[in-house]
């Protein structure tokens, strides 16, 4: 860690934040770092430490990218993408999510976010998306995000590992609901597109965080990340009017229920997957406090999902391995 340190000192002296007073702050579920760094004379700015894994050379191609877009990513003062340290703008202290969770209205919050998606799907550059190197959110992706059930929850749930006839049941299942969506207009998702990951701005309008894992995928992803019931109660409720909402700013000759279907399928891929990641995390004393608020919330919505027709493959899959 003294290498580490030493590393971030270099790098904040080089560009000019040395002496600035530094206060970390808790980043959710992310494996990155961040503190808020303040100067003698008030300016603040937020530091990013990630591992080399985390992808931070993709983090700042796609914050310009959504700049040239016209999207309000963090402006990036410094970076060393190689070493994992980014200075970056300070969208302030309390994201949308917190905001809701102290009573703010939540209609105003989603119809700018889905206005954000509108804009941004629209007048997108995908070559310059393509020039940046980011995965395909394609079926064998989302199905080796979503396998972390079957690594983590279903050894919870069930005291045991899970047979290879189990992981090749699964894989399966979900290949035949999400191949087909491959055929829908395909776009950059920012994947964890949701309240927690937007800022309310001075001038009313929301900043967008955490996009460093996003990549080129369907149109309907981003609308089913906003609407999940990880945090909190009642997105997937506002999902019709999101889709509606979307459709008459984007003019997508997608209908409503072919975009309901899609939204419902990835919604229910992004709690399976999320669900293993809670599981994974129970083992962890720190983690376990927190994990049991959303665990519980999480499942329950995730049953609701699986109740839709175009999820049975993977409904049958749970019945079957006994982790309904």
């Amino acid at each position: 860690m003294a290498g580490r340190a030493e590393e971030i000192a270099d790098f904040l002296a080089s560009v000019g934040w040395k002496t600035s007073r530094r206060q970390a702050f808790d980043a959710d579920f992310s494996p990155r770092r961040y503190a808020r760094l303040t100067k003698a004379d008030g300016t603040t700015a937020i530091l990013m430490d990630a591992d080399a894994a985390q992808n931070t050379p993709a983090f700042v191609a796609l914050g310009a990218l959504l700049h040239a877009t016209g999207v309000r990513a963090p402006e990036i003062y410094a970076a060393n993408p190689i070493k994992g340290l980014v200075l970056m703008e300070d969208f302030g202290a309390y994201n949308v999510g917190v905001l809701l969770d102290r009573g703010a209205d939540p209609v105003p919050y989603f119809k700018k976010a889905v206005l954000i998606l509108a804009h941004l799907h629209k007048n997108l550059d995908m070559p310059a998306l393509q020039a940046c190197a980011v995965p395909k959110c394609d079926t064998p992706f989302l199905i080796q995000k979503a396998s972390q059930f079957v690594d983590f929850y279903l050894p919870y749930a069930r005291g045991r590992t899970a047979t290879p006839e189990e992981r090749a049941g699964f894989s399966a299942a979900w290949e035949s609901v999400l191949r087909p969506l491959e055929s829908l207009p395909q776009t950059l998702c920012l994947r964890d597109f949701m309240a927690d990951n937007l800022m309310e701005l001075a001038d009313g309008s929301l900043g967008v965080l955490d996009f460093q894992d996003g990549g080129i995928g369907c149109i309907a992803y981003d609308l089913a990340s906003l609407c999940e019931e990880v945090r909190r109660d009642g997105g997937f409720k506002r999902l019709s009017d999101c889709i509606t909402l979307y459709r008459t700013t984007t003019g997508t000759p997608l209908s409503e229920k072919e975009l309901l279907r899609a939204c419902t399928i990835f919604s229910a891929q992004r709690h399976t997957r999320i669900l293993g990641l809670l599981a994974s995390r129970m083992s962890d004393t720190t983690a376990h406090r927190d994990t049991q608020g959303f665990l519980p919330r999480t499942r329950a919505h995730w049953l609701k999902l699986l109740e839709n027709p175009a999820l049975d493959p993977v409904r049958a899959w749970v019945t079957q391995a006994g982790v309904l």
